[in-house]
Formats: structure tokens, C-alpha cells, sequence
């Protein structure tokens, strides 16, 4: 799949401190990003932005999802400063909690941190997305959408809390509005894009080595080398899970409702491949849509 080069291009990847937001941030330093590492820690950005290609053209960015005070500082910095060309909304709660807690605007916290938390930045920072030709808006998904059905009347409030099913929810979430947005600019006539990818699934395992942030041990790393064949159709390692959002991001020409994933579903070099249903449903993604900008008490985007 070809790639463009970045040269000069400012991109947000919001947890590329570490884990596959890290190696996202890579791929695209690589092809001459000027990668702007949104993270809670400075500790760990800057441990992050050491590692990346010419450390110096990167900065760090103070983002805590779980914080709307933070969010809305970090977005307004952006949204007040020089054009970005893209941002990759890649951090979020993996492990949600083992019981029902309250999170950002007053829901469940795993969707209030992944889905409202990042679209209350993507809306304070989006003014600098417009002011670059062409910029991209990338969510993150699941390959578990394709497992737990999306709640279209539990999302925001479960009637059953399950740590599994809050998470798939998040990413429902995501790429319904994710494919949403971009409908919404398209019928604006504005030049930035909304993409959706997912990465597939990863283990620590099966990742590169990048220390101090990320090393194993010598025996898991012996041990992987050998397993790493037998285990290529059902895991791998974070730096193949960061392709599809890469490819979102560089892809020259994309089709309407384009979304990346892993060839196999799971694994495998990044394709153009098919959501579920729900995730495309013009009526829910309207739907979707509302109910977030009800909690967010603003408009995500303009569309006058």
C-alpha cells in the first residue's frame, strides 16, 4: 500500500507515549511528521519523543483524557495555534474497570474517556485541522465490534455493566461517529477527512524492543522469535497493530467510509476492509451523533 511522505506536517497522536500510539508515532516520524505526542506524563513523552526519528522536530502535548479540565486546555492550545494535519485519536482505556464507574460528562468511563473525551478535543482543536490542505481525522475501533453487538439504548448507560462490553460499546462508539464525521464534512465541502482503522490484536510479546520504554526480557524475547510463526493468524505485535492507522494517515486516495484494519481481521498488513453494519448506519450514526453533542453541550463541528 503506498504511503505519502509527511515532510513538514504536524500530527496529534494522542497516546503515543507508549504501546501502539508510540509506534503510530514512529511509522509516521519516519516518513517526516513532526509528531506531536499528546500524553498524560511529560516523564514518558519525552522518554517517547528520545526515541523517535529527529527527537528534536517532536513536542509534547499535557493530555489527560480523564480530565476535562486537561482536554479542554490541550484542545484549546491547538485549536488556537498553527494548522495541524492530522490527529490520530488512538489513547483510551483498554482494561476497563471492573465495576460500573462514572467518567467524563457523567457516563460510564471507558466510553466517557474514548469517545466524548476525545471528541471534546477534536471539537476545541479542530479550527487548526481547517487551516491545513487536506487534514485527516483518524478513530480508533475493534475487531471486537465484530464479537458484541453495538447498544444502541445502553452505550452511554448500561443496564448490566461488563468491563469486555463497556469497551466494545467505546469502540462502537468510535466508529460510528468517526464514519458520522466524515458524512458531516463531506456535505460541508471541507478538505479534512474523517478515517477509521482498528489495530487488530496485540501482545507485548511479539514487540520490538525500544528502550527504556518498551524491552523484554531475553527469554521472552528468544521465546517469541520461536512462537511468533504459529501465533501470525491470531496476534501480533504492537508495531503491525500501529500499520492500519499509518495507512489511514497516508493513503493517498480514500473512498468514502474507508476504514483499515489488519488483512486477516486480527493480523496481517493493513487493507481497506469492512466494518460492521452498525458501524455504517447513516440513522445511527445521526443518532450517535446528537446524543454526544447533548453531553458535550456544543456543536463537534461547525456545518454552516
Amino acid at each position: 500500500m503506498h504511503r505519502a511522505q509527511l515532510d513538514g506536517q504536524s500530527i496529534i497522536v494522542t497516546g503515543a507515549a507508549s504501546g501502539i500510539g508510540f509506534f503510530i508515532a514512529e511509522g509516521l516520524a519516519r516518513l517526516g511528521a513532526q509528531i506531536i505526542v499528546a500524553a498524560r506524563s511529560a516523564e514518558k513523552a519525552q522518554s517517547a519523543i528520545a526515541l523517535l526519528p529527529e527527537s528534536a522536530r517532536h513536542r509534547h502535548l499535557i493530555l489527560n483524557l480523564a480530565d476535562l479540565e486537561s482536554v479542554r486546555s490541550a484542545g484549546s492550545s491547538i485549536g488556537d495555534g498553527p494548522p495541524v494535519h492530522g490527529l490520530v485519536m488512538n489513547a483510551g482505556v483498554i482494561a476497563a474497570h471492573p465495576t460500573f464507574t462514572e467518567g467524563p460528562f457523567g457516563v460510564e468511563s471507558t466510553v466517557g474517556v474514548n469517545v466524548l473525551a476525545h471528541l471534546e478535543f477534536l471539537r476545541l482543536s479542530f479550527p487548526a485541522l481547517e487551516q491545513a490542505p487536506a487534514a485527516r481525522i483518524i478513530s480508533t475501533g475493534s475487531f471486537l465490534t465484530k464479537k458484541i453487538p453495538f447498544d444502541a439504548d445502553g452505550w452511554l448507560a448500561p443496564s448490566a455493566y461488563h468491563p469486555r462490553a463497556a469497551y466494545a460499546m467505546s469502540k462502537h462508539a468510535a466508529e460510528i461517529i468517526g464514519f458520522e464525521l466524515d458524512r458531516r464534512l463531506t456535505r460541508t465541502g471541507s478538505s479534512v477527512r474523517s478515517v477509521v482503522s482498528h489495530p487488530g490484536s496485540a501482545i507485548d510479546a511479539l514487540t520490538p524492543d525500544r528502550p527504556p520504554m518498551h524491552q523484554r526480557s531475553t527469554l521472552v524475547r528468544t521465546l517469541a522469535t520461536i512462537a511468533a510463526p504459529a501465533f501470525a493468524r491470531i496476534v501480533h505485535g504492537k508495531e503491525e497493530a500501529a500499520q492500519p492507522a499509518i495507512a489511514a494517515m497516508t493513503t493517498p486516495e480514500i473512498p468514502a467510509n474507508a476504514y483499515f484494519g489488519p488483512r486477516t481481521g486480527v493480523t496481517g498488513t493493513p487493507t481497506l476492509t469492512t466494518p460492521v453494519s452498525t458501524s455504517l448506519s447513516p440513522a445511527l450514526g445521526r443518532r450517535v451523533w446528537s446524543e454526544a453533542e447533548e453531553l458535550l453541550g456544543n456543536p463537534i463541528i461547525s456545518e454552516t
